[in-house]
């Protein structure tokens, strides 16, 4: 399908016409490449540290390697995608490259939104204690399997959506990775409606999880205010029963503080997800969304618009450190260890 672009004459060869775009969204680009950089560092040291030394510790900490691991896929694949795409926007080089990268990028989004589904759950019935089953570690294991099949079937219409497409100008043709026709951009539009729905659900079940966390920590810290005052003579007769209650005070505030934690994920997540719908819907409406002109600033806003949804890949490992002492502690025994190991061979 050929799409008749209104451009400058100037641009008189298909490396010039590509070198426009170069120039045009180099800021873009160098954000990606040090995104991919941060996030990649991040996310194995994420992984490093857990398995090496946070490995089925309680807390939650069960779900932050395989967390770790999505981010990783995601930054990984999502940032290699959009330097291709920024460095041959008109030149890209192969149709199932496109339909690879999309695809690949649309099922980690929607395994991890399940993931964070899962999580919400399990905090749930950690600290509400309301349902009867047991949500154990091997259920928890065959459910993001299960996830991870439904996102992989879930996105195969992609696979048929997406190609490079011929664009011209000036008598020369270049190509861009996008919907091949309009049969594939209402075929797109119904897949994406079905996972609209799919991400809603996944959404308004997080959000009733955390809402019902919040109002259970609420009652219990009123409980705890109003029987906080008690006597010495009372504290020395029940020594035994004050420190075993101590103790569950302590794994408790663990407990909320890695609630708090994975609530953080979930909001920054959702919040670099909405700039980059806004855009889709756009493209969606406007197949010629880009080759639009504007000003080079506004360009460049939308383009970050665009691919602001792998952000939270890059962030998560910075808010695993920030939340989790045990971490910081073991990242820099391990940091210091490696040191005088490697002082030690050198002298």
């Amino acid at each position: 399908m050929k799409v008749f672009v209104h451009s400058s004459r100037s641009m008189f060869s298909l490396g010039s016409w590509n070198t426009y775009y170069n120039e045009l969204f180099l800021p873009n680009t160098i954000l990606v490449v040090i995104g991919l950089i941060v996030g990649v560092i991040g996310n194995v040291t994420v992984i490093c540290v857990y398995h090496k030394g946070l490995k089925n510790k309680g807390n939650g900490r069960f779900f932050i390697p395989i967390l770790a691991t999505v981010d990783l896929m995601c930054v990984s694949f999502s940032d290699v995608y959009h330097i291709i795409q920024l460095t041959h926007f008109v030149t890209f080089p192969n149709s199932w490259v496109c339909k690879f990268f999309y695809y690949l990028i649309r099922v980690i989004i929607t395994h991890s939104i399940m993931i964070m589904t899962a999580i919400a759950v399990t905090r749930f019935h950690q600290i509400c204690q309301i349902m009867k089953c047991q949500i154990t570690t091997s259920r928890l294991r065959i459910f993001i399997i299960c996830t991870g099949i439904l996102s992989f079937i879930s996105y195969i219409p992609t696979l048929f959506v997406f190609g490079t497409v011929e664009v011209c100008k000036d008598n020369i043709t270049g190509y861009m990775c996008k919907e091949i026709n309009n049969a594939a951009r209402a075929l797109d539009k119904g897949n994406l409606l079905f996972i609209l729905v799919l991400h809603g659900t996944c959404m308004f079940i997080i959000t009733v999880s955390y809402f019902l966390i919040a109002i259970h920590i609420f009652k219990k810290y009123r409980q705890n205010t109003s029987n906080k005052v008690t006597t010495e003579t009372e504290v020395g007769a029940n020594l035994k029963q004050f420190s075993a209650k101590k103790i569950r005070r302590q794994n408790s505030s663990w407990s909320h503080r890695f609630t708090l934690m994975f609530f953080t994920l979930q909001v920054f997540l959702l919040m670099t997800l909405i700039p980059p719908l806004i855009i889709i819907k756009k493209e969606m409406a406007n197949p010629h969304f880009w080759e639009r002109k504007r000003t080079n600033l506004l360009n460049n806003v939308y383009m970050a618009m665009r691919v602001l949804y792998f952000a939270n890949a890059i962030v998560n490992p910075f808010i695993y450190g920030f939340f989790d002492h045990a971490f910081r502690r073991k990242l820099v025994n391990m940091f210091v260890k490696k040191s005088v190991a490697s002082l030690a061979q050198s002298v």
